[in-house]
């Protein structure tokens, strides 16, 4: 069965009323014509509430025709897009995410992060799949089929989670004192600190001539 989360955002949000996002999918490879976009599901963001993905009921045909049209995996990208305010069509889109299509084999879960403003309005959508190696490389070749074939088969099962972040103001840079200048506009050299001899060797030379002409002890009498 399909979970819906929610990952709480490290800034609280607040939204007016339900709100929908409507989220598109094609298969990107390069040196070959750019297909186009075709809907993938829906992002539910509520009021009050999880935000849940609502997956295409065409999702697992729709994978499965993608991988009919996959010449290859090296280098194939599968891209997730999210459909902003004012966008013409699919393609002309900014929030556009992207994972390998060799990394779609074993995907177990999937996680779409939504970028918001402080106001609450999307800009971007990130895209992930798990498990996924450390390095992001692809896996050894087997006899496996194909990687969005067998996402497509595994297309009902996928755990998905949304995740929300706000954007933050970034903290103020910390300015240094500009240094001082000359009348000339040069910067003045601060003279170098003086060392202990150089501050009282004045008040160690009236010493020694203090002592020099005190002279020395009175001699004693010789004993008779």
């Amino acid at each position: 069965m399909r979970t819906t989360v929610l990952l709480l955002a490290s800034v609280p949000l607040a939204w007016a009323a339900d709100s929908s996002y409507r989220v598109y999918h094609r298969l990107y490879q390069s040196g070959l014509p750019e297909s186009p976009f075709t809907p993938r599901g829906t992002l539910h963001v509520p009021a009050n509430g999880h935000a849940s993905f609502e997956p295409s009921p065409s999702l697992s045909q729709d994978l499965t025709q993608l991988s009919d049209e996959l010449q290859t995996v090296k280098g194939a990208l599968y891209q997730v897009a999210l459909e902003l305010d004012g966008a013409a069509q699919p393609g002309q889109w900014d929030a556009v995410s992207a994972v390998k299509v060799c990394l779609l084999h074993e995907a177990t879960s999937e996680n779409f992060i939504l970028h918001t403003t402080r106001g609450g309005r999307p800009y971007a959508l990130d895209y992930f799949v798990a498990p996924t190696p450390h390095n992001g490389a692809c896996p050894k070749k087997s006899k496996a089929p194909a990687p969005l074939l067998s996402f497509a088969r595994n297309a009902g099962s996928l755990n998905s989670t949304v995740e929300i972040r706000s954007s933050r103001t970034p903290p103020l840079p910390e300015l240094r004192a500009p240094p001082p200048l000359s009348p000339q506009g040069e910067t003045v050299v601060p003279e170098p600190e003086k060392t202990l001899f150089q501050k009282y060797w004045l008040y160690g030379a009236a010493i020694l001539i203090a002592l020099m002409l005190s002279g020395g002890p009175e001699e004693e009498p010789a004993k008779k």
